[in-house]
């Protein structure tokens, strides 16, 4: 069943509920404010939410395969002795009405507001006299409500290795339980904008998504016509929308002084290049295809790469360490946040065949003049084709080869073996580049053992980080200044003579980093610049399609059906 049908399917059994479950004729339809709590007793409303408990929990079951948090709403019931948590005292907490207002706006996070249950809960408080089985109905879906909101908000609402088994980074934090625990509905409620993501860059991804779906609601998208380039100078209709459309974006501010609507202008020019530069186009101020292409994606485009960098945000952890390493793959990047400064340098990513997946490590040691033991799939790949066309390609690169994986493995004579009798399928031999600047690991590796063996090291192909996009490796990341960076890790500790004695002597040295750091490996589409302006990025691996299918926003196919 796709995801679309069962939110259909859970409206209708919301529905039912409501009709099924009153115990009198449809009331007539009352203003929310006007909704008074009647003749039950609590210890009646307490018996009727702990037989209504398991049905509303069954009734609200997940869509599509996400985890909501059902189980801890029945323990925080449990947890009270199934007492309500929204009716006190005869009355109706009003907080449920702040919350309804709340839920309404989850697209403001970008979020799906019909998940929810806010019509669902505004129909029950429509009802003049609610029975006893009504007022437990409602108690128990305000709480799911409440809970869903606060779990999708804190963690993310889509489980990542569903999207994408690249992206292994989902770091869940506990904290979304603990105001089910709190003392009352009004403080649960007041604790829910604390659980969003606290990062500066989530906060102003937010703020655009807002701009940005306000906009789209009420005004439609200026169109640049395609046409030859405009540049500096230029005159004409097509330059008066080209103005128009970095007006709507907010490349240029709105002014009371007069300009000529239809003359490229330097103002205009220098407005174009910051739209380039916060698209990764290149920044010559002139409005080539490529640049009017991307000027006319429509702004319900851009709302939808936002939410899909803002769910992003929530599976990182709620608070990021401050010294930490952020190799940013979408912006070809490492960034070292250390005591308090960030130091910066370019990096080579893996390609889109091999990606560098998204992870989460902790560098704990450096090596210096490492020798290179190529993986199975590389030497299956890359390597056995480069030794059948050149016999003497492994004696030329410095290779060693072993008879097998195992430690003890024997080295054998390279010209002894008939490498284009071997089946790329069967290879079983291990190679082992010597140690020297032309090893395909450079100088320096840094580790952070994880499960992919991904690294971060030296390289010897330097002209690589001469290209705007940079990714060529087969999943590792490699340094621009690897020498500038294990300085950086080592300074003013014994760790740092180790090393330049290594370096010194050629010695392979294993080196442990006076400081374990941890590592993130991110990727985001959508980040705001420098002058707090989204930035959008190229797409290298593609993972925004896999999050448009995720979260509903892909067309369905005919094959689509339950």
């Amino acid at each position: 069943m796709t995801s679309r049908v069962q939110q259909l399917a859970v409206i209708a059994i919301t529905s039912a509920l409501l009709s099924a479950c009153s115990s009198s004729p449809q009331p007539k339809t009352s203003t929310a404010k006007n909704f008074v709590v009647v003749p039950p007793t609590e210890d009646q409303i307490e018996a009727s939410v702990k037989d209504q408990l398991a049905i509303m929990l069954e009734a609200f079951t997940p869509i599509a395969g996400q985890a909501l948090p059902n189980n801890t709403v029945f323990e925080a019931y449990k947890d009270r002795e199934f007492n309500p948590i929204w009716i006190e005292n005869n009355q109706l907490n009003m907080s449920i009405y702040k919350l309804i207002d709340i839920l309404e706006k989850a697209n403001t996070h970008g979020l799906n507001p019909i998940h929810y249950h806010a019509d669902t809960l505004k129909e029950y408080l429509n009802i003049n006299t609610p029975s006893q089985q009504q007022l437990a109905e409602i108690d128990v879906i305000a709480t799911i409500a409440l809970s869903s909101y606060a779990h999708d908000l804190s963690n993310g609402r889509y489980e990542p290795l569903l999207i994408d088994p690249n992206w292994q980074l989902d770091a869940p934090s506990e904290d979304w339980k603990n105001i089910l625990w709190l003392s009352s509905a009004t403080d649960m409620v007041n604790s829910l904008p604390l659980l969003a993501p606290r990062h500066p860059h989530y906060q102003i991804l937010q703020k655009w998504l807002v701009y940005y779906q306000e906009l789209a609601d009420k005004e439609p998208d200026i169109k640049v016509n395609v046409g030859v380039p405009l540049t500096l100078g230029d005159e004409g209709p097509r330059v008066a929308q080209l103005r128009a459309r970095l007006i709507q974006l907010g490349d240029i501010r709105f002014s009371t002084r007069k300009v000529n609507e239809d003359q490229f202008d330097e103002r205009l020019k220098d407005a174009l290049i910051n739209f380039q530069r916060r698209h990764h186009l290149t920044a010559d101020g002139a409005a080539g295809s490529k640049t009017i292409q991307t000027l006319n994606i429509p702004l319900k485009e851009r709302v939808k790469q936002i939410n899909y960098n803002l769910e992003r945000w929530r599976w990182l952890p709620s608070r990021l360490e401050a010294d930490r390493i952020w190799v940013d793959l979408t912006d070809y990047k490492v960034h070292t946040h250390l005591n308090g400064e960030t130091q910066s340098m370019r990096v080579v990513i893996g390609k889109p065949a091999r990606k560098t997946p998204v992870f989460y490590g902790k560098m704990t040691y450096m090596v210096t003049n490492p020798t290179w033991r190529v993986p199975h799939r590389i030497a299956r790949e890359n390597l056995l084709p480069k030794i059948k066309e050149n016999p003497d390609y492994l004696a030329k690169h410095g290779y060693k080869v072993f008879a097998n994986w195992s430690a003890s493995a024997k080295q054998l004579d390279p010209t002894t073996i008939n490498w284009k009798a071997i089946d790329q399928s069967k290879l079983s031999y291990r190679f082992e580049q010597n140690a020297d600047d032309g090893n395909a690991l450079g100088l320096y590796k840094f580790m952070f053992p994880n499960k992919n063996d991904i690294y971060l090291h030296d390289t010897p192909a330097k002209h690589l980080f001469k290209e705007v996009d940079r990714a060529y490796s087969s999943g590792c990341v490699r340094l621009e200044h690897p020498d500038e960076f294990a300085e950086l890790l080592l300074e003013g500790s014994d760790s740092e003579d180790k090393m330049n004695e290594a370096m010194n002597s050629g010695e392979t040295k294993v080196i442990t980093l006076p400081q374990y750091l941890p590592v993130y490996l991110v990727y985001f589409t959508v980040v705001p610049n420098d002058n707090g302006m989204p930035e959008f990025r190229n797409d290298v691996y593609k993972r925004d399609k896999l999050m448009e299918e995720a979260m509903g926003y892909a067309p369905f196919s005919p094959s689509d059906s339950i």
